[in-house]
C-alpha cells in the first residue's frame, strides 16, 4: 500500500481507492420474514425492510429455515443482491445392504463390486501424447511455441476431469443405495 502512495505522489496523482462492494450481516442485524418474502437490514439510517425477488427454488430452500447470516453485494451492473446463508441439518443415512464398492486406481480408473471396470489405458496414452508435445515445443523456445504452450496449458487436466466426471456419473446411475470408496489413507505406502 505504501508503494501505491509513493507512486501516486511521484506522478502527482491521487491515490486510487476502492469502494466496498459488500456488507456482511449476522443474525442480530438481519432478519427474514418468510410470510411476505421480505428481509430487514440494519443500516446507518435505521432498519430497512426490502422485498425479495425469489424463484420457486429459493423459496423452497428458505421455507422453514432460520437464516444465520447474509452478504449484501453490489454487482458491476449496479444491482444489489443478497446472499443468504442458512443452517440445515444433514439427513441421517438409512440402513441398507445395497452397496456398491468402488476401487480407484491408475491402471484401471475405477472397478466396482458389480464387476464393471473402466480402463485407464486411453488416459495414459493421452498423458504420454501431451508430454511428448510439451517436450518438443519447449525445445523450440520460440514466441509461437510459447503461445502454443499457453493454449495447451490446462487441456490435459480438463480432459482428465471430464473423463472422471463421466465415469462417476455412470457409477452413480448404477448405484443402488450407497457407493463406498476405498480409504487409501490406511495403507503404508513407504
Amino acid at each position: 500500500m505504501a508503494s501505491n502512495r509513493k507512486t501516486a505522489a511521484e506522478k502527482k496523482k491521487p491515490v486510487k481507492g476502492f469502494q466496498p462492494t459488500s456488507v456482511d450481516y449476522d443474525a442480530r442485524i438481519f432478519s427474514d420474514r418468510e410470510k411476505d418474502q421480505t428481509i430487514s437490514l440494519s443500516t446507518v439510517e435505521g432498519r430497512e425492510r426490502v422485498d425479495l425477488i425469489l424463484g420457486n427454488y429459493q423459496i423452497g430452500k428458505l421455507r422453514g429455515k432460520t437464516p444465520t447470516s447474509a452478504t449484501l453485494s453490489k454487482h458491476r451492473d449496479g444491482q444489489l443482491y443478497i446472499h443468504i446463508q442458512i443452517k440445515d441439518t444433514t439427513p441421517t443415512p438409512k440402513k441398507t445392504d445395497n452397496i456398491i464398492g468402488v476401487d480407484l486406481g491408475r491402471r484401471d480408473i475405477a472397478v466396482t463390486s458389480l464387476g464393471e471396470s473402466w480402463s485407464g489405458e486411453n488416459i495414459t496414452k493421452v498423458r504420454d501424447r501431451f508430454t511428448r508435445v510439451r517436450a518438443s515445443v519447449q525445445k523450440k523456445g520460440t514466441k509461437g511455441a510459447k503461445r502454443l504452450l499457453k493454449r495447451l496449458s490446462g487441456r490435459e487436466k480438463r480432459y482428465q476431469t471430464r473423463v472422471n466426471h463421466n465415469i462417476s456419473k455412470q457409477i452413480i446411475s448404477r448405484a443402488i443405495d450407497i457407493v463406498a470408496n476405498e480409504d487409501a489413507r490406511r495403507f503404508n505406502w513407504y
